[in-house]
C-alpha cells in the first residue's frame, strides 16, 4: 500500500481544463484574489502542471506562458498547505523547466520562493510593488499639443507587440492578443505613431491595470490616470517595478503599496531597449 505522507505518492501531470476549479480552491486558501475567470483566462494563455495524491486529491499547481521562441514567464505555484515541506514545489518547477528548454525564464517571487528558485538558477533583477485601493475620481493628465488618448484595438496589435518587445525584450504579441479580448486598451497617440499602451481588465476583486508601457513617464501616469478615473469607486490593482519612477505619484493618487515581490530570471544579461520602460505589468504571473 502507498503511504500517502511520502513525497513519492505525489505524481505530476499536465493541468486540464477540468483542474480549474480545484486550483481556484487552492489560491483561495492562500487568500490570493484570483477568481474562477482569471484562472480559466490564464490556462487558456498558456500551460500547466499540477500535483496529485492517488485518490486524485490536487495538491500543487504551476503555469507557464512562453514568448516567442526564447522566453518564458512561471507563476501560480502553489502547494496545498498540508502537503508543504514534502518537495512538491521543486517538483513542480522542475518539470516546467523541462518543458522549457534553452529559454530564459521570469518569474516574481514572494520572500518564501526566493531561497528555492535561487537552488534552481534564478537571480533577483528587481523588484514589484502591488499597489491597491478603490479608485477616486482623477483628473486627466494632459498631454502635449499633437497627442491623444485613444482606444486600442485588435488592428493595433503589431504597433503594440513593437513597442512591448522593444520595453521588455520579449514577444508577447499572442498574450496582449488575449489581454486585448479580456479587457479594454488605450494608446497614446502622437499624429498617428502609439508611443504607449495600457490595458486594464477584470480580475480579482475589481480591477487590474497593465500592462502599461511608454516611452515616458508623463504618458504612463497619463494612461494609468485614465484607468483610475473611468473605475472610480471600484477596487483597483496595479504591480509596478519599483524603479519604474511613479511610485510617488501613486501615493499620491490613492493606490498605496501593500506588498512587494522579487522579479527573478534565468539570465541576468537581459533588457529592453533604450527609452521605452515598463511601467506595469501585466500581472505578478504573467509578468
Amino acid at each position: 500500500m502507498i503511504d500517502e505522507d511520502r513525497p513519492s505518492a505525489i505524481s505530476l501531470r499536465a493541468m486540464r481544463d477540468t483542474d480549474i476549479e480545484a486550483a481556484s480552491l487552492l489560491s483561495k486558501a492562500l487568500g490570493w484574489p484570483h477568481r474562477l475567470e482569471d484562472w480559466q483566462f490564464m490556462f487558456a494563455a498558456g500551460h500547466g502542471l499540477v500535483a496529485e495524491t492517488p485518490a486524485g486529491e490536487l495538491v500543487g499547481t504551476i503555469l507557464w506562458w512562453t514568448y516567442g521562441a526564447h522566453d518564458a514567464s512561471l507563476g501560480m505555484v502553489i502547494v496545498s498547505g498540508a502537503w508543504q515541506g514534502h518537495g512538491i514545489g521543486r517538483r513542480l518547477m522542475s518539470g516546467a523547466r523541462s518543458a522549457l528548454p534553452g529559454r530564459t525564464l521570469h518569474l516574481n517571487a514572494t520572500p518564501v520562493g526566493i531561497p528555492l528558485y535561487e537552488k534552481l538558477g534564478f537571480s533577483p533583477c528587481g523588484l514589484v510593488e502591488q499597489r491597491q485601493a478603490i479608485a477616486a475620481t482623477q483628473p486627466l493628465i494632459p498631454l502635449p499639443e499633437g497627442m491623444r488618448l485613444r482606444p486600442a484595438g485588435q488592428s493595433d496589435l503589431a504597433a503594440l507587440s513593437a513597442l512591448d518587445h522593444a520595453a521588455t525584450g520579449m514577444a508577447r504579441q499572442d498574450l496582449l492578443h488575449a489581454l486585448l479580448g479580456a479587457g479594454r486598451g488605450i494608446v497614446v497617440d502622437d499624429g498617428g505613431t502609439i508611443v504607449g499602451y495600457s490595458i486594464c481588465r477584470p480580475f480579482g476583486w475589481g480591477n487590474v491595470i497593465g500592462p502599461v508601457i511608454a516611452t515616458t513617464d508623463l504618458f504612463a501616469s497619463a494612461m494609468i490616470a485614465h484607468w483610475i478615473g473611468s473605475g472610480a469607486g471600484q477596487f483597483t490593482r496595479i504591480d509596478v517595478p519599483a524603479a519604474c519612477g511613479l511610485t510617488a505619484w501613486l501615493d499620491e493618487v490613492g493606490l498605496p503599496r501593500v506588498d512587494t515581490v522579487t522579479t527573478m530570471r534565468t539570465a541576468t544579461d537581459r533588457e529592453g531597449a533604450r527609452g521605452t520602460t515598463v511601467f506595469a505589468l501585466c500581472s505578478q504571473a504573467l509578468g
